[in-house]
């Protein structure tokens, strides 16, 4: 008898929830001491910009419970230039050590680190470690890091441009020749810190006998160890990783220098080291790069764009970290989705003295969203047309591009658009051509305003083979091993979801391996919006090939050809026969289990073409309604809607989830969210100083959903989704400010007294 079918896996709950809903989950601060953990305690600078005259650490060294110190007195021969990441289109230099040596170059860089059996001890000793700086003047904003007389970070370069890129096609000046009319707009964003939940820098290292053992919250495990490799100059396979759920990256979890210190004082010390970082520490590990976005365009005077000339200034704070990669997706996302037959856009990547951003969720992409879409709206109300029929009249339709040998169009922004002024039941009409009024009864002072925005956004872009490994035993369970960490994002829920479709299984008997490098199955890693296409199309291939061959076997046992045979539910069936996998795998004797490997294999990725590797589209449009007071500034969102392409949702609740997530995320970066500088120091980096949203600031009329018409290129017509939703919320709120009041906020966050400054008012 042929089994039933079984329930879809949409139907059932994250397989992570339990654990996570009670307190069972096991982070990296959860797992049990080696033994002989020693605690780390960091010293950071105080200054943004100093030299570093003098470190005494007689004191600290002296200190109860001390038993080792790291500064640059006490490196024992280690060369601490970190190795800068190999980018596929941009040449970079190795600009950071791991510990203060010259000089220090932004607030909270780490000059020293004390290891003690305790962490009160360390923390302690490191109070008495005395340093003398001499203060230099900083610099925290990167278009005055540009000027002759800016203060120089890096003496050795003798300038403060760290990299320049560029796109185009077409003719620029043609185009703008061609235009009836043209705009100038510039719109900015602030550095921003990523703020997950489980502080950054944490880790437990131990090193021993020349080999590495590493547990670490970290999105790219495989690329972790292969940095740590290299920089204690050791065989890739002599560092291990082993990655437990992490709480929250945003693209924050990376090796960042207190890493680096953990395991240089296990080797130091021959014991592990056990690293717990501060809010305030995390604070000053990574951040998110502040822009500046300047456009000119060019438009016929029937609403044709012709031309789109911009000009990026990218922040990337005291070392590269993720600056190319920001700089990069900032150029070639600064178009926005458009039809543009003449376009140039630069972008120019500046140091300055601030925490070192790395890679953010929708790296490079929230800024130039904001820019684009700002701008889209600005012209066509200049213009006096409708920025909805404006958007209609220009988008990329599915199939186009304008650049030959660059991917075509694989959404249709037309639907994404309807579906969103939907979910506010607007018509997408701006109040210029509206006849009723939109004062509301609340009041003379609260005005009402719609708006809405839509976004460009690649899939995966590039990182080589991914691998996974499916396991079938002889009680038909099925073990996928990997190197994806879950991150919150419902990655093994995913690949659960994957596994037992292709399997045909309940979703209940697989189970999915934490990562660990040990198992030697590369992945770029949970980040560049990847997971679902590359690794998910791995663990399907694996489970393929586990499928072929579970037939071949059971032609071996009970006879027939493998073609005769099908695998259904996790029973092996031939015309009306069936058997289980016990029978089956019991016959070849003692524990034999069945073990495949899956892989996908990446598009290559080459200098010659800015969009080379690229899998898909994966964009988002959105429509807001809110309230704003003429008089102080202040908002009232009222109504949110925001779409995704999915291409297909594999797990609904887990797929819609990361569409409202990413869109309260993009609440923050609109309404609240910028690290401070002045007076030479990051004023607010600390969880009381730095505003997140609440639920108080999301719309009780929040609707999202997903466009799914089974057209990607991932498992079953999916799409990668992730960050799609975080980048249409700033510009969506600008432009219903622009309806409602007819003024421009062209910074953010947009704040009451920024509102009040387009006014005029302040």
């Amino acid at each position: 008898m042929r089994p039933e079918p079984i329930e879809s896996s949409e139907e059932h709950p994250r397989i992570d929830l339990w654990e996570k809903a009670t307190g069972q989950a096991q982070y990296v601060e959860d797992l049990p001491d080696l033994p002989g953990t020693g605690y780390g305690a960091t010293l950071l600078s105080p200054y943004s910009h100093a030299k570093v005259v003098a470190i005494d650490s007689t004191e600290a060294e002296r200190s109860p419970g001390v038993v080792a110190i790291l500064d640059r007195e006490h490196l024992d021969g280690l060369n601490p230039k970190l190795k800068v990441a190999r980018h596929e289109h941009l040449k970079l230099r190795d600009d950071q050590n791991f510990i203060a040596i010259d000089k220090v170059r932004f607030d909270g860089e780490l000059v020293a680190a004390v290891v003690a059996e305790d962490l009160r001890s360390a923390e302690r000793a490191v109070e008495k470690i005395r340093v003398e700086y001499e203060p230099l003047p900083p610099v925290f904003d990167a278009t005055a890091a540009l000027a002759l007389d800016a203060p120089i970070l890096h003496e050795d370069l003798g300038t403060n441009l760290l990299l320049e890129d560029s796109l185009s096609w077409g003719d620029i000046e043609q185009g703008f020749r061609q235009a009836d009319r043209i705009f100038d707009e510039t719109y900015a964003s602030p550095s921003m810190f990523h703020h997950p939940m489980e502080n950054i820098g944490g880790c437990l290292a131990q090193y021993v006998n020349g080999e590495i053992n590493l547990w670490l919250p970290t999105s790219s495990p495989v690329r972790d160890a292969s940095e740590v490799a290299r920089f204690f100059g050791i065989e890739p396979d002599r560092v291990r990783v082993r990655v437990p759920y992490v709480g929250g990256g945003f693209g924050s979890k990376i090796l960042v220098p207190s890493i680096y210190a953990a395991i240089f004082l296990s080797r130091k010390i021959a014991r592990p080291v056990r690293m717990i970082p501060s809010a305030e520490h995390s604070f000053r590990q990574n951040s998110r790069h502040a822009e500046v976005y300047k456009a000119r365009v060019g438009v016929k005077a029937d609403g044709t764009l012709t031309a789109l000339d911009v000009d990026l200034v990218i922040d990337t704070g005291a070392y590269t970290t993720g600056g190319a990669t920001a700089a990069h997706n900032s150029v070639i996302s600064a178009w926005g989705c458009y039809r543009i037959p003449h376009l140039q856009i630069r972008g120019r990547c500046v140091y300055t003295n601030k925490v070192p951003a790395g890679h953010t969720r929708a790296t490079g992409k929230v800024q130039t969203t904001w820019g684009i879409e700002c701008t889209i709206d600005s012209v066509a109300r200049q213009m006096g047309l409708d920025p909805y029929d404006f958007r209609k009249k220009n988008v990329l339709l599915r199939d186009e591009f304008v650049a030959t040998g660059t991917p075509v169009m694989d959404t249709d922004y037309l639907d994404l658009m309807a579906q969103a002024i939907s979910g506010i039941g607007w018509d997408g009409r701006s109040r210029a051509v509206q006849s009723n009024d939109l004062r509301s009864a609340a009041g003379s002072h609260w005005v009402r305003g719609r708006g809405m925005a839509v976004s460009l956004r690649h899939g995966s872009q590039g990182g080589g083979r991914a691998y996974a490994m499916a396991t079938m035993d002889a009680r038909g369970e099925v073990t996928i091993e990997h190197a994806a960490p879950e991150i919150g994002q419902g990655t093994h829920n995913l690949i659960s979801v994957v596994a037992a479709r292709t399997l045909d299984v309940p979703q209940s008997r697989v189970r999915v391996r934490q990562p660990d490098t040990a198992v030697n199955l590369p992945f770029a890693g949970v980040s560049a919006q990847r997971t679902t296409m590359q690794m998910g199309k791995a663990v399907q291939n694996a489970c393929e090939n586990l499928k072929r061959e579970l037939l071949i076997l059971a032609a071996q046992v009970k006879g027939g050809r493998p073609e005769e045979w099908q695998f259904i539910q996790g029973r092996l069936c031939r015309a009306e026969v069936s058997f289980s996998i016990a029978e089956m795998v019991g016959a070849l004797g003692g524990n034999t289990v069945i073990k495949c490997v899956g892989y996908h294999s990446v598009r290559p990725t080459h200098r010659e073409s800015a969009f080379s590797g690229m899998d898909h589209w994966a964009p988002s449009a959105a429509a807001i309604d809110l309230e704003v007071n003429s008089e102080t500034g202040e908002l009232r969102i009222l109504r949110y809607s925001v779409i995704a392409d999915a291409g297909k949702a594999l797990h609904y609740p887990s797929a819609q989830a990361q569409v409202d997530g990413g869109a309260v995320m993009g609440f923050g970066h609109a309404l609240f969210e910028e690290t401070i500088y002045r007076e030479g120091q990051l004023q607010n980096g600390d969880p009381f100083q730095y505003r997140l949203p609440v639920m108080r600031d999301i719309p009780a009329a929040f609707y999202s959903s997903m466009l799914e018409k089974g057209d990607g290129p991932g498992p079953f017509g999916s799409k990668g989704m992730s960050q799609t939703s975080i980048v249409t919320v700033a510009p969506a709120i600008g432009n219903a400010i622009y309806d409602a009041l007819g003024v421009r906020v062209r910074s953010l966050p947009i704040s009451a007294e920024r509102i009040l400054q387009a006014m005029g008012k302040v």
